[in-house]
């Protein structure tokens, strides 16, 4: 059982300012969150409390990319700064183990990386993970999309081998890539971080 650290910040990403697109390979510590923080509710809303963005950096100045865990989650919060956008994927790899990708958009389906090559996505494959998609509705004939904050994922670290890992975003509509010059193949183009232990 973790010691309660009231003083110890809610949410923290060591990174402070702009990332870089060069510090792919400087790990981001991920630290734990405090017993007592409020819980993070995955519902594309940065509640109050929930996320505290201190120290999280902005991506291109468009993102806010939040990261910490607790004893069994890794917590990804992505909030937009400017434009929304209404789909993402996200590939994460451990040090050993396959390579996934989350995908979200109105529903949630997951690949995996086998033989080089990115399998189908499976609709519903999400045990280990969850994340908000995106709402449609239909209002006076025309399809309209529900206005989110950002992603909010919520994933197991069973999902993904050992204290480091490995991240790459494909956000759509609008398109970005973050790292920008990553390859979704190459997991060496893409983010470390490392999960620090309480």
């Amino acid at each position: 059982m973790l010691a309660k650290q009231p003083t110890m910040i809610a949410i923290l990403l060591m990174l402070a300012g702009t990332l870089a697109v060069g510090e792919v390979n400087r790990p981001v510590e991920v630290r734990m969150r405090a017993q007592d923080a409020v819980p993070v509710l995955i519902n594309g809303r940065f509640g109050s409390g929930e996320w505290d963005e201190t120290g999280a950096p902005e991506v291109e100045d468009r993102l806010l990319l939040i990261l910490n865990q607790d004893r069994h989650y890794l917590y990804l919060g992505i909030r937009f700064l400017r434009e929304m956008h209404t789909g993402i994927d996200l590939y994460l790899a451990g040090s050993s183990g396959t390579p996934r990708k989350l995908h979200v958009s109105s529903a949630l389906g997951e690949a995996e990386f086998a033989a080089g090559v990115w399998g189908d996505i499976q609709w519903g494959k999400n045990a280990l993970w969850s994340a908000n998609s995106i709402g449609l509705i239909s209002e006076n004939g025309a399809q309209k999309v529900v206005p989110l904050e950002g992603f909010e994922f919520q994933i197991s670290k069973s999902l993904i081998a050992g204290p480091s890992w490995r991240l790459f975003l494909q956000l759509k509509r609008p398109d970005m890539k973050f790292p920008k010059d990553a390859n979704p193949d190459s997991t060496s183009t893409w983010l470390a971080i490392a999960m620090v232990r309480p």
